[in-house]
């Protein structure tokens, strides 16, 4: 028997499902070329610390973003700042592993203890062993999200793809960009790598569909550690839990995946996704022969918006044009919106952005 939180994921109606304005977002994204491009920054949502956000623990910094007025103030603040044309729900890709206790900024295990590397089955019982989250309560941030969102914006769920959340737990860490000791797991305890990925892939299953229901119509995973695979090892230990996470979401949700750095992967993941998010190796061109037919989203340098001026604007009107290449297009930034930017010149940006036209 399913539990109340499955059933509550679980149910169709959802608020994505009501009339909403056809606004050039939607339409990109439906892979049809609207008069104006649409614009969001990956990182647009950085969130402000309180002060005393050190002397809270894991658990009550997660209960502090689930507040649904700092919900609503962390996702719509930059709609207004930058006149973008989607909200994300939040921008932190890892917290459906905060939801289920790990502290990784902390290093910290959901028992409260100093986080560790996973090397043996037990490590692995101990982590599928934890309870659900009450998921409930991300749906009703996001529901609280899109009721103040205005109608023609969409709001856009944002979680790490399985194979980043199953890398971290494995590391320890989050900053071991090689992925030595995944390497050394997934050849030495497949059966482990098997077990650990279908919890993290239930994990962001149930995340996406949560914010779904509280009125997210695109869901985006992202996976900035993929890019250590080859194309075989893709295909045999994470392409399969990709897909079917966003095998479960109707046609009526647009499923964005951007694995940045990962371009050797595009046509691997190309076939069950709508949208290709594209890093700074390609240029939309380039990406558009390798998957052709997709919605591309991107590829600005970040580190140009600091620089602003017309450098900025000519290095976004190549990557406008290089767009022309795909269906359709949804500008973006080849990364994540440095927060040090001037929120002046981003919204020179995307006022340029909006008014170029071909």
């Amino acid at each position: 028997m399913e539990s109340d939180q499955e059933h509550l994921v679980n149910e169709t109606e959802t608020p994505h499902t009501a009339a909403k304005t056809d606004s050039p977002i939607r339409q990109a994204y439906r892979g049809k070329r609207p008069d104006s491009t649409p614009v969001w920054f990956l990182g647009q949502s950085v969130f402000e610390h309180p002060d005393n956000w050190q002397d809270l623990n894991g658990r009550e910094q997660v209960d502090y973003l689930l507040n649904p007025e700092i919900g609503v103030k962390t996702a719509l603040t930059p709609v207004s700042q930058f006149g973008v044309d989607a909200a994300i729900c939040t921008s932190d890709v890892l917290f459906p592993l905060r939801l289920a206790g790990f502290d990784l900024v902390r290093k910290i295990d959901p028992s409260g203890q100093p986080l560790r590397p996973l090397h043996s089955t037990v490590d692995v019982d101990r982590v599928l062993a934890l309870p659900d989250p009450d998921w409930s309560r991300v749906e009703a941030v996001s529901r609280a999200q899109r009721s103040e969102l205005a109608p023609e914006k969409v709001l856009i769920a944002i979680a790490g793809a399985p194979f980043v959340l199953s890398s971290l737990l494995v590391e320890g860490s989050a900053n071991a960009p090689q992925n030595l000791q995944t390497r050394i797991f997934m050849q030495s305890q497949p059966r482990n790598w098997e077990r650990l990925m279908g919890w993290t892939s239930r994990l962001v299953r149930q995340f996406l569909t949560a914010q779904v229901r509280g009125g997210a119509e695109v869901i985006q995973m992202v996976d900035p550690w993929v890019r250590t695979l080859t194309e075989g090892e893709y295909a045999c230990l994470a392409e399969s839990y990709a897909r079917e996470i966003f095998d479960e979401f109707d046609d009526d949700i647009t499923r964005i995946s951007c694995s940045l750095g990962a371009e050797h992967l595009l046509s691997s993941v190309a076939p069950y996704v709508d949208v290709l998010g594209i890093g700074e190796e390609l240029t939309l061109a380039e990406a558009a022969r390798i998957a052709p037919g997709k919605v591309l989203q991107g590829n600005l340098d970040p580190d140009l918006i600091l620089l602003g001026g017309d450098e900025v604007r000519d290095a976004a009107r190549q990557v406008l044009e290089s767009g022309l290449s795909a269906p359709a297009h949804v500008f973006n930034v080849a990364g994540r919106l440095d927060p040090e930017s001037d929120p002046a010149e981003v919204h020179r940006l995307v006022d340029f952005i909006h008014d170029y036209r071909f």
